[in-house]
C-alpha cells in the first residue's frame, strides 16, 4: 500500500473491474463473435443443418480457429502476408477464400440462405433481425447494440477497435449478473461517442448500479457528470498544476464552486439543457 494511503476499508467491495482502452484479443482470430460468444451458438446453428450432418460437419467446421473447416490458403484468417525483400510485409486478403476465412466445402452449407461468412458480415443491428427467435444470441446482440455497438460486424478483428469501442464490448459479458459486491472502474468511456451513444452508456451504467454494482468513471464529458450521484473535482488545472481536491459532492454542488473550471461549464450545459436534480 502507498505510504501516502493510512487505511483502506474495502467494505463489500469484492471483486474490481478495470474498464479501459486497452486493445481487445491480440490478432484477427479474435472478432466481435468470438470475443462476445456469439460465434458459439451460431456454430451449434449451422451444424444442426440437414447440409452438415449429411457431410457430417460439427461445430468445429464452422471455427475458423480449428483446421477443419478453414481456408487452407491463410488458415481462417482471411489474409496471407506477402514477403517484400528489404521492405515490410504486404497483408492482403486471401485470393483462394476472398477473405471469407473458410473452405468452398463450409461455404456451401446454409442456414436461412446464408453461409457463416454471410453471417459473419453482418452489423450487429441487421443480426438482430436475423437472430430475433434465438433468444441466446440475440440477448448478446441486444447488449452490443445497447452499448452503442450496433455499427460494428459480427467478424470484425477486435484489434482493430477503437479504445472507446473496447471498452464498451469489454462489459457484454457483464450485462444481466448479479453485481452485488463489483466495483467497476471506467477510464474516459465516452471519448470518441456521439451524444446518442453517450446516453446509451448512460442507460448500461444503469443496468450495472441497478443489478448491485458500484461504478466509477474518470471523465470531463458534462453529460456523463451531470448524471453523476457524486463527484470529485480535481484541479484547478492540468498536469503541475492540478492535484487538488477543489470540491466535492453532487452536480449542483460542483456547480456552485467558484474554483471549479468544470463548476463553470457545467453550470452553463445544465442550464441549457435544463437537468432538475
Amino acid at each position: 500500500m502507498p505510504s501516502h494511503i493510512e487505511s483502506i476499508d474495502t467494505a463489500t467491495i469484492k471483486r474490481v473491474v478495470t474498464v479501459d482502452a486497452t486493445p481487445v484479443g491480440k490478432n484477427v482470430r479474435s472478432t466481435v463473435a468470438t470475443y462476445s460468444g456469439i460465434l458459439d451458438d451460431i456454430r451449434s446453428i449451422f451444424a444442426d443443418t440437414k447440409e452438415a450432418k449429411k457431410r457430417k460437419f460439427n461445430a468445429s467446421y464452422f471455427s475458423y480457429n480449428l483446421k477443419d473447416g478453414v481456408c487452407k490458403t491463410c488458415s481462417g484468417t482471411g489474409k496471407v502476408n506477402l514477403d517484400i525483400q528489404y521492405l515490410p510485409d504486404m497483408e492482403l486478403t486471401c485470393p483462394d477464400c476472398q477473405g471469407k476465412r473458410y473452405s468452398k466445402e463450409v461455404l456451401e452449407v446454409l442456414w436461412n440462405g446464408m453461409n457463416i461468412a454471410d453471417i459473419l458480415n453482418l452489423t450487429v443491428e441487421k443480426a438482430l433481425e436475423v437472430f430475433k427467435d434465438i433468444l441466446s444470441i440475440y440477448s448478446k446482440l441486444d447488449s452490443l447494440a445497447g452499448l452503442g455497438l450496433g455499427y460494428l460486424k459480427l467478424g470484425e478483428p477486435t484489434p482493430d477497435l477503437s479504445g472507446g469501442e473496447a471498452q464498451r464490448l469489454k462489459l457484454v459479458s457483464e450485462i444481466g449478473k448479479n453485481q452485488k459486491g463489483t466495483l467497476f472502474v471506467f477510464d474516459e468511456p465516452t471519448t470518441g461517442l456521439h451524444p446518442k451513444d453517450i446516453r446509451k452508456l448512460l442507460n448500461v451504467l444503469d443496468i450495472l448500479i441497478k443489478s448491485g454494482g458500484t461504478v466509477i468513471v474518470i471523465e470531463h464529458d458534462l453529460d456523463m457528470i451531470s448524471n453523476a450521484d457524486y463527484c470529485i473535482d480535481m484541479g484547478p488545472g492540468g498536469g503541475i498544476n492540478g492535484g487538488k481536491i477543489l470540491v466535492t459532492g453532487t452536480p449542483e454542488e460542483i456547480c456552485k464552486c467558484k474554483e471549479s473550471h468544470t463548476g463553470k461549464y457545467l453550470s452553463k450545459y445544465v442550464e441549457k439543457y435544463g437537468y432538475d436534480w
